[in-house]
């Protein structure tokens, strides 16, 4: 994956999601780092229908 072609708020998401992830003794991303990384990132509004 060519990181340099993803957007900046994608990338940061990914360093996030990479935190969590080592935070909790986790080896790997899994895609629950992902999303809550996406989730808590600023100006993200959820719609539930």
């Amino acid at each position: 994956m060519r990181l340099d072609r993803l957007t900046n708020k994608f990338q940061l998401a990914l360093a996030d999601a990479q935190s969590l992830a080592l935070g909790h003794d986790n080896q790997f991303i899994e895609p629950l780092h992902l999303m809550s990384a996406l989730l808590n990132q600023e100006g993200v509004r959820l719609v539930l229908y």
